[in-house]
């Protein structure tokens, strides 16, 4: 569980004797001429700033202080990637937790997680993101090495699991797994239908500047080239964009390298109402939030998505899903996920090894191609992107015979995907001589 903290006294003292002798290599003797506290200080009211939370607020600012001012560098934990490529699994082993199942067979129930690998198939660490600094909540990429410390596998029955914050109005119900009848419940409160009976939950509702993090990797192949993933965020408003709670959902290859902007999700609540700018951090995903049954927090219905990384074929890739709260311990923020991979989203026109209902010519091109759709395709469009991941052609498409016009793309090898209602239906590589 997240540890409390027993008194600002204690906190204020922790923090410095701790957070700068053993993180950044100071002591209290270091120079803080030139902090502006007062400034802060006048500043707090309008970043929402509660009395609870000023001596880490002004922690976490001292400590940013000395960092830029002695240009200290937090250094990344040494991890050893030197035989990840061919040690990581080529299949998606577990991603869509069922072999929770295992130990536990009887839903509804849970189980807590206390260990790194505990969960086959993935590794989890927590933390505490204080040491962030003052702007790093929902934009830190660092890779956690605690151990986990508020996170649970969840499988919730056929009635669903009913989250505390979020209330009665919104059960939860695990969207992927290999289980052959959907639950006519969860269909009808996401739309869609849910097949699992697992899903993760990494935080929870307990404020206390902790950070739990979940990471896979495996290589690429023509049977898990999609990666099909849901996410639901809870998190309390209160603090500006990026200090308030957050979750991160980053896709990087197993040296750590982003995959591509395309490939970064940062979700947090919107600013609070003093706050400027108001409204939510720039993020490369936007998803509609809504109050939940307790004041003060904001959460997110199933947002049901994928990424298509055939252009990372063969290659070592790693999924990782943070979830923080707020950096002063007075606001938390927790997600929950789930995955599947896949060779395609399956929707009844198409998988990567069937592509007799799409058919793409010329191909190589010298500009212009066309693609021929044998059957109906619902708000159907087709993209294009670059080697970088990069869109760079995007059009709607419907059954029948559809000219593309990229006569001003420049030479080179494209990926393609066919959507239908914005879910992946097919892909597959386009030549540009």
């Amino acid at each position: 569980m997240k540890k409390h903290l027993l008194s600002v006294t204690s906190l204020f003292i922790l923090s410095f004797s701790v957070a700068f002798s053993q993180e950044n290599k100071l002591t209290l003797n270091d120079s803080l001429i030139g902090f502006d506290e007062k400034s802060l200080i006048d500043a707090a009211p309008f970043r929402g700033i509660t009395a609870e939370e000023m001596p880490i607020y002004l922690s976490v600012h001292q400590r940013e202080f000395i960092k830029q001012k002695y240009n200290i560098r937090l250094v990344e934990p040494k991890i050893d990637y030197s035989g990840v490529a061919k040690n990581a699994a080529a299949a998606c082993v577990n991603e869509d937790f069922e072999e929770g199942s295992l130990t536990n067979p009887t839903p509804p129930t849970s189980i807590t997680i206390t260990s790194s690998n505990s969960i086959n198939g993935w590794t989890i660490n927590g933390g505490s993101n204080s040491s962030y600094g003052a702007t790093g909540n929902c934009t830190n990429t660092s890779i956690i090495t605690g151990a986990p410390n508020a996170a649970m596998l969840i499988s919730p029955g056929s009635s669903g699991y009913f989250d505390p914050i979020i209330g009665g109005s919104y059960p939860i119900w695990s969207v992927f797994g290999n289980t052959t009848t959907a639950y006519p419940g969860a269909a009808a409160a996401n739309g869609f239908n849910c097949y699992g009976d697992w899903f993760i939950r990494l935080n929870n509702q307990t404020a206390g500047s902790s950070v739990n993090q979940l990471r896979k990797n495996f290589v690429v192949t023509p049977s898990n080239v999609i990666f099909n993933f849901a996410y639901i965020v809870v998190a309390q408003n209160g603090h500006c964009c990026c200090d308030n709670g957050a979750v991160t959902i980053l896709f990087k290859d197993c040296l750590g390298n982003m995959l591509a902007t395309a490939s970064q999700y940062s979700i947090t609540t919107p600013a609070g109402a003093a706050c400027t700018p108001t409204g939510t951090c720039a993020s490369p995903s936007t998803i509609t939030s809504v109050p939940a049954s307790i004041a003060g927090y904001y959460y997110n219905k199933w947002a049901n998505s994928s990424i298509d990384l055939s252009l990372w074929m063969g290659q070592c890739i790693t999924v990782q899903v943070t979830a923080v709260d707020c950096p002063y311990s007075g606001h938390a923020g927790y997600a929950y996920f789930d995955a599947q991979c896949a060779p395609v989203i399956v929707n009844g026109i198409n998988t990567l090894e069937n592509k007799t209902n799409f058919k793409i010519y010329p191909n190589p091109t010298s500009g212009n191609f066309n693609i021929d759709i044998a059957k109906d395709i619902f708000n159907g469009e087709i993209e294009l992107r670059n080697i970088l991941g990069q869109t760079v052609h995007k059009q709607i498409v419907k059954q029948g015979n559809n000219p593309i016009k990229t006569e001003n793309l420049a030479k080179g090898i494209y990926n393609y995907s066919v959507l239908q209602n914005k879910e992946v239906v097919s892909v597959g590589k386009l030549v540009i001589e």
